[in-house]
């Protein structure tokens, strides 16, 4: 996707220089937003994803900012609060329309490359496509990552949706900011620490948003047919002070479902724990009928009953199929944190 040519973009640029976003380079992503074309092409990268539903948002979309926001002329909003000392902030802002509902996964990937890559440095390629409901109950696919700015290298989260809109997918950026007093240390790592703090006023402003359909699957049953594995493992190495020697420690697990077209499910479980050499192993396996509702799936075995929750079900760059599912835990959430440290992605074997 070319880029355009326009002396309105440096105005653009020299008008947020009042802004404390104005240092980011978040407005670079702005005026590619405000000014460049739109992106068709697909890739089939969203198979068998229904398209019924009923209509929602009059229009197809809607965004209202919270109360409290500070919209800008150009049509941005922006909150920005103090926390402990440190300058935490949030800001929002529209994208062009991107023609059509199909392949939502692989032109949000294609959108994160051509617009975010193109104004941020450390974006990496093939990001995690997930999908969740905004707040009328209309489908958006989103990704997110911390990227640092091409000007001044400082870190910051940002997070891409496109929101099914009747005949087309609205994008919607959101850009977390942290900055710290002049002179502090260590300001990268007090941002990591950061995200999850702002990411409630980017759900507090995800109430805002909504789309069309409604009352559409998260996941079609088509997407969880299929046999899927997932598999961890960590270690940790112990050094004790008084004599030097060194012990390790493992922690390694794999999980294994089947799910059949006629709603039946196996499951199987393998893992090992303990110190290396004289590690305890288990397994565990059940079988019993899946239901998909709404952003669950329901796991009713012989055994016990499971609740995942869906996060995705985008295809890997190799072209596979997976599923990436959160198990049932008090707070589920989206939240960066809860993501990174729950999630469980499971790719097709078949």
């Amino acid at each position: 996707m070319a880029r355009p040519k326009s002396p309105f973009v440096w105005i653009l640029l020299a008008a947020g220089g009042a802004c404390a976003f104005c240092c980011t380079g978040t407005l670079g992503l702005m005026a590619l937003g405000l000014f460049a074309g739109d992106d068709s092409g697909t890739s089939g990268g969203t198979p068998n994803l229904s398209r019924s539903g009923t209509p929602g948002e009059p229009g197809g979309f809607a965004f209202d900012a919270p109360q409290g926001w500070k919209t800008q002329a150009d049509g941005r909003f922006i909150l920005e609060w103090d926390d402990r000392g440190d300058t935490l902030g949030v800001e929002a802002l529209r994208l062009p329309a991107v023609p059509g509902l199909d392949d939502a996964e692989g032109k949000l990937a294609r959108l994160w490359q051509e617009r975010v890559g193109a104004d941020w440095n450390d974006v990496k390629p093939n990001p995690m496509v997930m999908r969740r409901f905004v707040a009328n109950g209309a489908r958006a696919f989103f990704t997110a990552a911390v990227v640092r700015a091409k000007n001044n290298d400082r870190s910051f989260r940002v997070s891409l949706y496109l929101v099914e809109a009747q005949d087309r997918l609205e994008p919607l950026v959101f850009i977390q900011s942290f900055m710290s007093p002049p002179g502090s240390a260590g300001e990268a790592m007090s941002a990591s620490f950061s995200w999850n703090t702002s990411y409630a006023r980017v759900e507090e402003a995800l109430k805002g948003v909504r789309g069309s359909p409604v009352g559409l699957p998260l996941v079609d049953d088509a997407e969880v047919v299929g046999h899927f594995v997932y598999g961890t493992s960590t270690a940790a190495q112990w050094v004790n002070t008084y004599s030097g020697s060194t012990t390790m420690t493992a922690v390694s697990y794999s999980i294994d479902y089947t799910f059949g077209a006629n709603h039946s499910f196996q499951y199987k479980y393998a893992g090992a724990s303990g110190q290396v050499g004289a590690m305890k192993f288990g397994s565990e396996d059940d079988e019993g009928t899946w239901s998909a509702k709404h952003d669950v799936l329901t796991l009713t075995g012989a055994k016990r009953t499971r609740r995942y929750l869906f996060i995705g079900a985008a295809r890997a760059p190799d072209g596979k199929r997976t599923l990436y599912l959160m198990p049932e835990h008090p707070g589920w959430s989206l939240a960066p944190g809860a993501i990174g440290q729950n999630g469980e992605l499971y790719v097709a074997v078949d």
